[in-house]
């Protein structure tokens, strides 16, 4: 096998200039305007071979080197912004010059011009063994006409109807994306294959019988081990020794020897792993996904099929689980931020209003007062609002359309989607465990598998033997994020309703800023509710990590695990979250370490509770009932240090009882089965 390298690196303004970097690679003198010297370096011993390629809707100005680098240091105006991505590319030593200047053109031409970059050439063979392509590509692309165009475009949100989506201030709603793919890390990859094949065409066109490979020996699944490239001197100083019949002594020569040796001894190994290696490339994966497909789409009833075709013609060519499952986050986003607290804020404008009015009517002054009126105004204010609170309905009535619409679309075709992703999977790996068959919260996980086989990225697939571990840390993973994600949401509004709870008691006992109070008192109410929904969410995610620790722990006691339950959302978060991480395939956290982390964590949350009672906000949570107070998810006598204490010492107990009785660790059942664990329910099953 040759010798192959392609790598990439990006010359950015803030250390760098392109000029200097032209410069250096082709061997020409070169003014930069930016530092208004001339950039000249000293002159190799064999002349750099260098030439300029271009698309056809650049400029001519682009061929002129000075000109070129000037003008991208001129347009791009950061101090740190990207100026030009170098290439470098090792030369095939077995193939003649002439054969590698075609092989760069050629390789240059298809892979970058023909993408829109203007490309400048240099090959440097000063070393004689160590020819090699340094390739300065522009980084933004070029407009039709021949300027300069955007790296960066908007993609717009559309609603069922086709239209722009626009958000509560009229403004259009659109997401900032690349307009180009080249610096995505898919790209580095399809240029290090499509190098890697290029070579081997030309070898083949040149009789030369060796291959070379983009991948490494670990990822091409070869126990062998890579030879040291030896500098030029030595180089020279072996090759004259060996034409006299004598083998050189240095050192990398001899390390060199041995590491022949050994790669000639697991030769037999290598054949082997080549065999398995052809006929994994043989699951054809897109066949099996475009299988999957058919059978899905042909049973979907017609509401299905109707969303179905609304998000592929929504999401076009990019139409795949990934860019629906982006689209639903980024919808659930919208509505938790900007739809939800709307329709919370319009639910308690019309109650302020309601009671406002009951009590002008009951001539309750004191409580009218409290809401931001007053007495004497109180028609031409509370008539004001009515019509506020009008138009406030009416957006929300628009924005929940738009949701229930939209987001029915993108919830039925992700779930059609994520059953296509799961049959898939289920397919190629069939010792998946049943638990994990068709978890929603496995299937982003086995998506980015079925990409990898396709890429052939080893790190990313699991051998059969770990997956179902595998599938277990990522159900664990996404639970921990849901459970911080939801205790996160209900400490920071609590924050903001302690903070407008002191402000709208110091304007009630101002009594001057009616407007103020009122919205202040909006805002206040507001706020409450949307804790209390976001409770709500947190208790049903409260009740499946209580079943996934029973899964977790088998092993433990049920007056135990019973205890564990009474622990705060975030504590149960942050066993699991520790579990996940420490957890290795022959070897798994205790409960007891795990408990052990989670008291760490209390002990913060404690002390920030602690230094968050001496600020005035915290005064107005004192004067709140238990039931709101603890709403906050601050530490509370539940997760007190003692508590923690004695479920650790009952852990410690337990795992020491289990040990006296022989009762198999969750490793040893592992080990014992192999691949197939034991079969066992999950309890509630995560739903969107």
């Amino acid at each position: 096998m040759s010798y192959f390298r392609l790598q990439a690196n990006i010359v950015s303004k803030k250390t760098q200039s392109a000029v200097a970097s032209a410069s250096y690679r082709s061997g020409e003198e070169l003014y930069s305007e930016r530092d208004e010297e001339m950039k000249s370096y000293q002159q190799r011993e064999v002349a750099p071979v260098s030439f300029i390629l271009k698309p056809d809707h650049a400029p001519e100005w682009t061929l002129e080197r000075e000109k070129l680098w000037n003008e991208v240091e001129k347009v791009e105006k950061p101090w740190n912004a990207q100026l030009a991505r170098e290439v470098l590319i090792a030369l095939p030593v077995e193939l003649p010059e002439d054969a590698q200047q075609e092989l760069v053109q050629s390789f240059v031409q298809e892979e970058f011009v023909e993408e829109g970059m203007v490309a400048d050439v240099a090959i440097h063979r000063d070393k004689e063994h160590n020819p090699h392509a340094h390739i300065m590509l522009t980084v933004r692309p070029f407009n039709e006409d021949g300027t300069w165009g955007q790296k960066k475009t908007r993609q717009y949100e559309f609603d069922q109807n086709g239209d722009i989506l626009r958000d509560e201030k009229g403004e259009k709603v659109f997401q900032t994306v690349p307009s180009t793919d080249w610096n995505e890390r898919e790209t580095l990859v399809k240029w290090r294959m499509h190098y890697a094949d290029a070579i081997n065409e030309s070898f083949k066109e040149h009789g030369i019988e060796k291959t070379v490979s983009a991948l490494s020996f670990e990822a091409q699944g070869l126990d062998q081990i890579a030879e040291v490239r030896l500098e030029r001197n030595e180089y020279q100083y072996v090759k004259r020794l060996e034409e006299k019949g004598i083998e050189a002594q240095t050192f990398y020569h001899q390390l060199n020897q041995e590491i022949r040796k050994k790669n000639a001894e697991i030769a037999q190994l290598n054949d082997k792993i080549v065999f398995l290696s052809a006929k994994q490339k043989q699951t054809d994966v897109q066949r099996v996904l475009h299988r999957h497909t058919s059978e899905v789409t042909a049973q979907l009833n017609e509401d299905y099929e109707k969303s179905w075709h609304f998000m592929k013609g929504r999401l076009k060519e990019n139409f795949s689980f990934d860019s629906v499952h982006d689209q639903l986050q980024g919808l659930y986003r919208w509505e938790e931020r900007k739809v939800e607290p709307k329709q919370v804020e319009a639910q308690v404008t019309h109650a302020i209003l309601n009671a406002s009015h009951k009590a002008y009517q009951e001539r309750n002054f004191s409580v009218v007062k409290q809401q931001g009126f007053t007495s004497s105004d109180f028609r031409s204010l509370f008539t004001e609002r009515l019509d506020a609170f009008e138009a406030l309905t009416d957006s929300v009535e628009k924005d929940q359309q738009t949701v229930d619409q939209v987001v029915a679309h993108a919830e039925r075709t992700y779930r059609a989607q994520s059953l296509i992703v799961h049959n898939a999977f289920n397919e190629l790996f069939p010792e998946t465990n049943e638990r994990f068959a068709h978890n929603d919260r496995t299937v982003a996980y086995k998506a980015n598998v079925l990409t990898a086989i396709q890429t052939n990225d080893r790190t990313v697939i699991p051998s059969h033997h770990e997956v179902n571990h595998r599938l277990q840390l990522q159900e664990l993973k996404k639970a921990c994020e849901q459970g911080e994600k939801a205790s996160e949401q209900i400490r920071i509004q609590a924050l903001i309703r302690n903070k407008l709870g002191s402000e709208k008691e110091q304007l009630v006992k101002d009594g001057t800023d009616l407007k103020a109070i009122y919205e202040t008192s909006v805002k206040l109410n507001t706020t409450q509710q949307l804790i209390e929904r976001y409770e709500a969410k947190a208790k049903h995610i409260d009740q499946e990590l209580n079943a996934l620790i029973r899964e977790t722990f088998p092993q433990a006691k049920e007056k135990l695990l019973k205890d564990v339950e009474q622990l705060p959302l975030e504590m149960k978060t942050a066993i699991l979250k520790h579990y996940t991480q420490q957890n290795k395939l022959t070897k798994a956290p205790s409960l007891k370490a795990c408990l052990q982390v989670a008291k760490k964590d209390q002990s913060k949350q404690a002390m920030a509770y602690h230094a968050y009672q001496a600020k005035p906000d915290a005064r107005f949570a004192e004067r709140l009932g238990c039931s709101q107070k603890s709403l906050s998810h601050f530490p509370t006598g539940r997760a007190s240090t003692e508590l923690i204490e004695q479920l650790i010492d009952q852990a410690e107990r337990d795992q020491h009882q289990a040990a006296q009785h022989e009762m198999p660790s969750p490793t040893k059942l592992r080990r014992k089965a192999k691949d197939k664990q034991l079969r066992r329910e999950l309890g509630l099953e995560f739903e969107l």
